[in-house]
């Protein structure tokens, strides 16, 4: 599999040249591998094409792909298998749910089973997340980078007076106009964890943690100030917490007029469509408190291919597949609309085309200079289990911000300290 290494570093990767590109196979024996996902129906379809076409170049190696997992769930089902040996081989995942598993012994490091070195092919930062483990191996392999914009239907705004916010103080006043004077929600968002971090990160000149004295940096009145602005929009109606469509998304929500603009990830953007309401759909960087540096970061994540422990032949097939599917990146970021974890694909002509396209995949690219990636340290999964309890908590008319912030900064610090 030199082959592929060699293939990325020389040129960008296109859909021929991963046809070209595939692996060679390095296991004998017939072997069947896993893989776990949360994919959409068109995503899974490319998955298992993709898997296919593995199949019908390592005639050695079954691959079954399994979808349909509720994500609110996924990441328990997946630990509870792997902690019975029942587990995927394969899932896909963020670095905070990987890192649950590090000195378990459970992850396979990929790069034990690669003849290339990872970091040639991707950035410095992409391979210090990966490599982020007690022991420096390559444990998760970024498939696709997104990060949070903002979707407007520009057509409410108009119709209003008002423009499309860029501090989060214009996003408080015209979401509070436009809910007065149509009844629409101004203003929601996808990921609440995602808009915590963010509001955090922003307004503590870039930190969410002090890991030197293994605590959180939020204890204080600037985040308790950031949950009441919240409260307040979420009790006054117009920032809304839950989608309020059928389909239970905020893509559905814009696309049915039921809301002005949310924060989603880029990846949405294949299943906005404003045309059935005569809206005008325009997206736009994230909010900011003001363009002083941390003041107007953005945010990015990179979801990984995450391989568990099985027999050595299933280990080596796992890592033949993600080469593999690093080979197919080109494809598969632009079916997903996300920017390309790989310097190869970044440069590649027809994936600058396809950004160009892209109203999402652009804003994230005005953002991407000052965005950061959200740390991964020991008891991260619990601050961002924490700060999502946090920030749906004004849907209860007994919520106290004062109280559930405390509450909040208490079980990630004793998280982070092992307690």
């Amino acid at each position: 599999m030199k082959k592929l290494a060699k293939l990325l570093v020389a040129f960008a990767m296109t859909a021929s040249v991963a046809a070209c590109s595939g692996n060679t196979g390095t296991t004998d024996e017939a072997t069947t591998i896993t893989i776990w996902h949360t994919f959409t129906e068109d995503h899974e379809a490319m998955l298992e094409q993709i898997a296919d076409d593995f199949e019908s170049e390592n005639e050695n190696i079954t691959v079954e792909v399994i979808g349909g997992y509720d994500p609110n769930t996924y990441e328990s089902v997946i630990t509870d298998a792997v902690a019975n040996g029942v587990g995927p081989n394969l899932v896909f995942n963020f670095s905070t749910f990987a890192n649950t598993f590090d000195g378990q012994d459970v992850l396979i490091p990929f790069d034990d089973y690669w003849d290339f070195n990872y970091a040639d092919i991707t950035t410095p930062a992409i391979y210090e997340e990966s490599t982020n483990f007690s022991d420096g191996k390559v444990h998760i392999v970024p498939v696709y980078t997104s990060g949070p914009v903002l979707f407007v239907n520009k057509a409410i705004y108009d119709e209003v007076g008002v423009e499309i916010p860029t501090t989060w103080d214009e996003v408080k006043e015209t979401s509070k106009k436009i809910y007065e004077e149509t009844g629409i929600v101004g203003f929601a968002v996808d990921s609440l964890t995602d808009l915590a971090q963010i509001l955090i990160y922003q307004s503590h000149e870039g930190q969410i943690v002090d890991l030197k004295n293994n605590e959180v940096a939020f204890n204080d009145e600037k985040t308790l100030e950031w949950v009441e602005w919240w409260t307040e929009g979420v009790r006054e109606g117009y920032f809304q917490i839950t989608a309020q469509s059928a389909d239970g998304y905020n893509s559905g929500d814009i696309n049915s007029g039921l809301i002005a603009s949310y924060i989603g990830s880029c990846a949405g953007m294949p299943y906005l469509d404003l045309s059935s309401i005569n809206g005008d759909l325009q997206v736009v960087r994230i909010p900011m408190i003001s363009d002083a540096e941390y003041e107007n970061a953005g945010s990015i994540s990179n979801r990984g291919a995450i391989g568990f422990k099985g027999t050595e032949a299933q280990n080596q097939a796992v890592a033949d597949f993600v080469e593999y599917f690093i080979g197919r990146n080109s494809e598969w970021v632009q079916a997903v609309s996300a920017n390309s974890p790989y310097t190869a694909v970044l440069e590649d002509e027809s994936y600058q085309e396809f950004i160009a396209s892209n109203p999402a995949l652009q804003a994230l690219e005005d953002q991407m200079p000052v965005s950061f990636i959200a740390p991964v340290f020991t008891g991260s999964s619990e601050m961002r289990n924490q700060l999502e309890e946090l920030f749906k908590g004004p849907a209860d008319p007994s919520f106290d911000a004062a109280t559930a912030l405390q509450k909040a900064v208490d079980n990630t610090n004793a998280a982070m300290q092992g307690e």
